[in-house]
């Protein structure tokens, strides 16, 4: 490995370790996709069959991609990649999540071009500069076998700084005018780390099996924890690699590199730099060849399914019947002793939080109803357009000012959520709390949005309320009180899903970690008697993961039905 000027500090052996172990996490990887790409297109044709048997809301979603208007737009000081200048832009956050910043609000009001765009996929926030890159730095001393007072010293940044933050990609160092303007940019910025997209694929089928393929190699790996992850499907791939290089190699080589420190920072970098590279370039070939390969296979498989996707599905009811038969004495004694008792435990902590969010969620839709109320009264009417009024209203769920109440009323969640590490280690508390928001600003969009429909209906039927303010004033109150109806009704829905799935997401990487060796053998015979046209559709190991979500997802409802009908 070349590192410039410098002595390379890996050697001949561990180059050979590097090149075996990326061949062999792209050759896992590549298996792992295409089974999942079949199995992903069976469900996908029999969920379309399906249509509309989902979940049954009172109140409408939202159709993707119709917001228009930015979540958040104002300035921010942001600091220079290579200078390292604090520079004041103009920042405007998409409805996609992506972040455009222009050079001033001038140049955006007249249409005028983009500065850059900012994508967060795969990134995670920093709200705490000191205490992170102290953390990083002691952790980076150990690593590199150094003592931390020998490294560089840790940056400082002005008052109310955050960054958004990745290991190999680059850092972007944000500051705000104030503290409340930190929390309220920091929170937006934490939902564009969260929800922004980065696969390339449109393809719903091979973006499911693209997080299923990286689920399984991670696991065949031995790591069952969940992993952040984000990004191109070669980004992701690349940060799978090297996130098992860290894991496994680079502090044995970083504690070859000698001389002072900043030489070894600047040989450490060097090799992190060469070595991403080395990486991303085995990654994008051996990917092109797998979506060439995927593609294929759909060609060849799809119509087969189509044409018998219901002998299909009962071959596979028959072998998850046979996989239930033959595991179950061994998945009984693990979930009645270690799984079924601590259930009850993990949904008294989410219950108070989770109903109190709620009412918060609730109170933030009464404040908006109330200041609309006011609006026509005082304007006599809503006017020839509803559009003005309903700008403010589509921001509303994503507005961290708005929701901060309900959002604080779930982070009592955190610390009982850490607590369950002694039994459940696998658990990310911050990520179920970021989903716990996410629910609150689902419901609350779908209300705001069903709202918008049915009074644009009811302009319809009674256009003279655009100039009555009475008439106006009186149409808001009829339709808040039916939203706020249907919103009672969703929001029970809502809190029960989310209950369901935080469970589901505590207990499987932990059930699974302990009962797959175990039943491993067990499952191998059962191979055996998938009919021969459907090998490449039905897969055993994925059959058994069904099997044990059903059995947990049963053991977890009747203790939601215990706790909330009490």
């Amino acid at each position: 490995m070349g590192v410039g000027p410098f002595a390379s500090p890996v050697s001949d052996e561990q180059m050979t370790k590097i090149k075996e172990l990326m061949e062999t996490i792209l050759k896992t990887f590549t298996l792992e996709y295409t089974k999942a790409y079949a199995i992903a297109l069976v469900k996908h044709i029999e969920e379309e069959l399906k249509q509309g048997k989902g979940e049954e809301w009172q109140l409408m979603e939202r159709p993707e991609d119709s917001l228009t208007t930015p979540l958040k737009t104002g300035y921010l000081m942001k600091q220079g990649s290579v200078r390292k200048k604090w520079l004041r832009r103009f920042f405007v956050v998409r409805p996609n999540f992506k972040i455009d910043y222009y050079e001033s609000e001038e140049i955006y009001n007249k249409g005028g071009k983009v500065k850059k765009t900012i994508s967060l996929c795969g990134y995670s926030l920093s709200t705490d500069l000191a205490k992170d890159l102290l953390a990083r730095a002691q952790e980076l001393a150990a690593k590199m076998g150094m003592d931390a007072g020998d490294l560089p010293a840790v940056a400082t940044y002005p008052d109310f700084s955050w960054e958004a933050h990745h290991e190999r990609r680059r850092c972007y160092f944000m500051q705000a005018e104030n503290d409340q303007e930190k929390e309220e940019w920091a929170r937006v910025f934490d939902l564009c780390c969260r929800h922004c997209e980065g696969f390339n694929s449109t393809d719903p089928v091979a973006v499911a099996a693209f997080e299923k393929a990286i689920t399984k190699t991670r696991q065949e790996l031995g790591h069952w924890d969940s992993w952040t992850c984000g990004g191109s499907e070669t980004q992701i791939l690349s940060d799978l690699i090297v996130d098992e290089l860290d894991q496994t190699m680079l502090g044995e080589i970083f504690q070859n590199i000698k001389g002072p420190a900043g030489l070894r920072m600047t040989i450490k970098n060097k090799v992190l730099q060469v070595l991403d590279t080395m990486v991303m370039a085995a990654v994008t070939p051996a990917y092109k060849a797998m979506e060439t390969a995927v593609n294929a296979l759909r060609s060849r498989i799809e119509g087969v399914i189509r044409s018998k996707i219901e002998p299909i599905f009962q071959a596979k009811e028959k072998i998850k019947e046979k996989i239930q038969n033959a595991v179950l004495k061994t998945i009984n004694p693990v979930l009645s002793e270690k799984v079924t008792p601590r259930l009850a435990g993990i949904i008294e902590i989410l219950i108070s939080p989770m109903t109190d969010a709620f009412k918060e969620t609730r109170v933030v839709f009464d404040g908006q109803m109330v200041h609309l109320e006011r609006t026509v009264r005082e304007r006599n009417g809503f006017g020839e357009s509803l559009a003005p009024h309903f700008s403010g209203l589509d921001c509303t769920p994503r507005n961290p000012s708005l929701m901060r109440n309900a959002f604080k009323r779930v982070d009592a969640m955190e610390a009982p959520l850490w607590a369950l590490q002694q039994f459940f280690d696998d658990i990310d508390p911050g990520t179920l709390i970021s989903e716990a928001n996410d629910t609150l600003s689902k419901i609350l969009d779908m209300a705001v949005y069903t709202f918008e429909k049915m009074l644009e209906q009811e302009v319809t039927t009674q256009p003279a309320i655009k100039s009555n303010g009475a008439a106006a004033e009186a149409a808001v109150q009829k339709l808040k009180s039916d939203v706020r109806q249907r919103f009672g009704v969703d929001a029970n829905k809502a809190t029960v899903a989310y209950y369901r799935e935080v469970m589901m997401k505590i207990v499987m990487p932990f059930l699974l970690k302990v009962v797959t060796p175990l039943t491993d053998p067990v499952l191998e015979p059962i191979n055996s008697i998938i009919p021969e046209p459907f090998q490449e559709l039905i897969n055993i190991k994925a059959e058994f993961e069904s099997v044990l979500e059903g059995l947990v997802g049963g053991a977890i409802d009747t203790v939601i039905e215990s706790v909330t009908s009490s």
